[in-house]
């Protein structure tokens, strides 16, 4: 397959992922597009992105009829990469668009994914098929949200810190600080090997990307981080209850919100936990795909859609299975069963279950392949010890 037919195959498969989404969920209501193209035209003309009422008055003009805006949650350093959007008259070609370059983002990521874990250039189609039978991929491109973008940023720091360009790959990192809430074990992560290494290429890249991103939004809208603040101190947060906390604060109504953050605590100690054993043999390649897994997992906030970055792990299993033919069928029946108990969950108990289960799919494959790994390694050592004995007693009565 050429390149130009892999690009071709790409486009056309996920453009026609988005749209068959688009009908399953047709009751989410202009998707979450909206929320990017009306805070582009704030901030165009000199509004506030964050304000509940200037965002509700723009959405209901459009036919949005919740009874609360859908806003940009993200850090102010995220909104120069929506404000292109403001300048497009037809929402209709704004989507398109968007889904075009969405789709763009997915092919390069998965493709420098493939190449990273090792992948024959020849099988790079079998990457493509992966992430159309992973559900978060449908579900991102259906409501048009950012993942390809974070994807591409946290893809991006692995390729150039394989490549032993720190600097860079913290910028590309920095990408990620979009929804910093997602990342926040890979962050930590980051520090601690930094400190390690006493290496702080990767964290000045990552901290210049970020303040030149915000000057960027500074420039076009000054109050902006007082206005995010604002936005973030007020009670929208709880409008929208997502991810593992948001199933537990869920079961006790407004007094539960305190336990949107608890998942975040197992995840402290696990990322301690393997920091402490792996680190004298840390490679970032081998390492993120672990942490990620588990950030994505316990953080506060989180959609099915957000999910789009496990592909890192999703791919890295891929690969590997190109090479083990015995766990083919397993993983390909695990990639289908994650896919048809991720959708199931969501249909029925709404996207904060939907992507517990399906991060919990990918961290329970991961532990199983450990595992596997692991007593493989036993066995082989018990094997070659045994085989080692009779070898040792014929010299010993050879000698004699």
């Amino acid at each position: 397959m050429t390149k130009g037919s892999t690009l071709a195959a790409i486009v056309l498969g996920m453009a026609a992922a988005g749209a068959g989404t688009a009908l399953i969920f047709h009751y989410v209501p202009l998707h979450d597009f909206v929320e990017y193209w009306t805070a582009a035209h704030l901030l165009v003309n000199r509004q506030d992105p964050y304000s509940l009422p200037a965002m509700m008055k723009l959405q209901q003009a459009m036919g949005w009829s919740e009874p609360e805006p859908l806003m940009v949650m993200s850090p102010p350093q995220f909104l120069p990469f929506v404000i292109p959007l403001g300048f497009f008259h037809s929402y209709a070609l704004a989507r398109v668009t968007w889904l075009c370059i969405s789709a763009a983002m997915l092919l390069l990521g998965i493709s420098k994914l493939w190449s990273l874990y090792g992948g024959l250039g020849s099988r790079r189609w079998i990457a493509i098929g992966v992430a159309g039978l992973f559900y978060p991929v449908w579900h991102c491109l259906a409501v048009a949200q950012i993942a390809p973008l974070l994807l591409l940023g946290i893809v991006g720091f692995l390729w150039l810190e394989e490549r032993g360009h720190l600097f860079l790959a913290g910028c590309a990192l920095a990408i990620t600080s979009a929804k910093p809430h997602l990342f926040y074990l890979v962050w930590l992560a980051v520090v601690l090997w930094s400190a390690s290494k006493r290496e702080l290429r990767v964290i000045m890249g990552a901290g210049l990307t970020i303040v030149v991103l915000l000057g960027g939004a500074l420039l076009i809208d000054p109050a902006a981080l007082s206005q995010y603040t604002a936005l973030a101190r007020s009670n929208y947060i709880w409008v929208y209850n997502s991810g593992a906390g948001g199933v537990l604060s869920s079961l006790f109504g407004d007094k539960g919100h305190p336990l949107q953050f608890a998942p975040m605590l197992p995840g402290l100690i696990m990322l301690a936990w393997y920091w402490d054993k792996h680190r004298n043999q840390w490679r970032w390649r081998d390492r993120l795909p672990v942490v990620l897994t588990m950030s994505v997992l316990t953080a506060a906030y989180g959609w099915p859609f957000d999910e789009v970055v496990l592909l890192v792990p999703v791919i890295m299993i891929a690969v590997e299975s190109t090479r083990r033919p015995e766990i083919r069928e397993s993983a390909a029946a695990w990639l289908v069963a994650t896919f048809i108990g991720s959708l199931a969950v969501v249909l029925r108990f709404g996207d904060a279950p939907g992507m517990t289960v399906c991060a919990s799919c990918v961290v329970g494959y991961l532990i199983f392949d450990a595992l596997s790994a692991s007593r493989d390694r036993v066995r082989d050592t018990y094997s070659n010890s045994q085989g080692a004995i009779p070898a040792a007693v014929r010299v010993s009565r050879s000698q004699e």
